[in-house]
């Protein structure tokens, strides 16, 4: 290992740390409490309440390596058809990292479908935010677990060290 080389970039991501530390104290846009907002809107299935965080032209990629949805108008359409299967919606966030407007978060789906069958789905996710309301989303999440659960295998036990530890909110 090259310690100058180590070193060198251990200060700039420090600089990174404290620059994004001293935006955010100092009353800069708090991309985290509008994500928190989203998800306790999406809990309610206030639709309105989710999309008014959303940039017009936003573009989501509700599963990376699916088509995006582009636009508040599609987003609307897919969260509506999606909200319809969900019940009893647990969505919460286990970590969060900033910098500049980008937020990486860590965070687990979890709710009963319509036809009462459990999904516990563990996700990262990455949020780009412009005039403080999400213009790009990125969801990266085991689909083929998703389908597994959605169609009604019973979560593997190794999901629960993931899912149940405390979260942000």
């Amino acid at each position: 290992m090259d310690r100058r080389r180590f070193l060198g970039t251990t200060t700039v991501a420090s600089g990174l740390l404290a620059s994004t530390t001293a935006r955010a104290s100092s009353g800069a846009l708090q991309h985290l409490d509008v994500v928190r907002d989203m998800i306790l809107a999406w809990r309610r299935k206030d639709l309105d309440a989710v999309l008014a965080h959303a940039h017009d032209d936003i573009v989501w990629h509700s599963h990376v390596g699916s088509p995006s949805i582009t636009g508040k108008a599609a987003m609307r359409d897919f969260v509506t058809r999606l909200t319809a299967q969900m019940q009893d919606i647990r969505w919460r966030i286990f970590g969060a990292a900033q910098h500049d407007d980008q937020l990486y978060l860590e965070g687990v789906d979890d709710y009963v479908t319509t036809e009462g069958r459990r999904v516990v789905l563990p996700y990262a996710g990455v949020m780009a935010f412009r005039d403080g309301l999400v213009v790009e989303w990125r969801d990266y999440f085991d689909r083929a677990l998703f389908d597994r659960l959605k169609a009604g295998e019973t979560p593997p036990a190794y999901l629960e060290a993931l899912t149940s530890r405390p979260a942000l909110f």
